[in-house]
């Protein structure tokens, strides 16, 4: 004889079998969002860190060859205080003049004239023959970057006047300068040419001198020196000179 299930002895077990498949369902739904969300969360925050981290190595790896650059240029440079000084303002006493301020494409320049004997070797240069050696202690384009980039990190100067010059006078000299320097002396690299403000008055002199008397500007190879030899020939006189080389040292007086 078949027994019957009382109804009431049933319930608690579909309620139980009920509770473990919700229980089941609601397991695998997490399991399977973790599955889901956890290489999602390695994509945006773990690959991120990944890449912030790469980035901050690559920073500090740049800072580092910066230093490094930095200190290697700083103690190139212990030679050339000798006679340029330690602040790169130059030294009269030494016929060295300021460098400091100087655009690096400038210096860089013309440290590779003095290797390679486009200045330097005329018999009257007697202060660019005592230059010409300590470029060659720059072996090669990396030092000279490395000497250059150190000379940039220093101040620009303010020469104070040492000659008897007329900057009312040299201004309208000035004049015809000022096409290749520019109007406030700081240079103009497309026309190959320097900045002037930083520079000593008597340093500007003697080179004007050194111009016009065919001591600079006179190798064939100094391309840029053969374009400034004509324009020193326009300055009448030593007088005049000094007034040019006061009114560029009035412009940078102004700054």
């Amino acid at each position: 004889m078949n027994q019957q299930k009382d109804p009431q002895n049933r319930a608690p077990d579909e309620s139980l079998c009920s509770l473990l498949v919700s229980f089941n369902f609601l397991f695998f739904t997490c399991l399977l969002a973790g599955m889901l969300i956890l290489p999602l969360k390695s994509l945006f925050t773990g690959s991120g860190e990944a890449g912030h981290g790469d980035a901050e190595a690559e920073m500090h790896a740049a800072a580092g060859e910066t230093e490094e650059i930095a200190s290697a240029g700083k103690a190139a440079y212990m030679i050339c205080s000798s006679c340029h000084g330690p602040d790169g303002a130059g030294i009269q006493a030494m016929n060295a003049p300021a460098i400091a301020g100087q655009e690096d494409w400038y210096l860089k320049r013309q440290i590779h004239k003095f290797k390679d004997g486009q200045r330097g070797t005329h018999a009257e240069d007697i202060y660019g023959m005592q230059m010409r050696p300590m470029a060659m202690i720059l072996t090669d384009d990396a030092k000279i970057d490395e000497v250059v980039e150190y000379i940039a990190s220093l101040p620009a100067p303010h020469p104070e006047p040492t000659l008897d010059g007329d900057a009312a006078k040299g201004k309208a000299a000035y004049m015809l300068c000022q096409a290749c320097h520019a109007p406030d002396g700081k240079g103009n690299k497309l026309m190959n040419a320097p900045g002037l403000t930083g520079l000593p008055d008597w340093y500007i002199v003697t080179q004007l001198k050194n111009y016009k008397a065919g001591i600079r500007g006179a190798h064939p190879k100094d391309i840029e020196g053969m374009q400034m030899a004509p324009m020193a020939k326009t300055i009448a006189d030593e007088q005049a000179m000094k007034d040019l080389a006061a009114y560029i040292n009035s412009l940078g007086a102004a700054k």
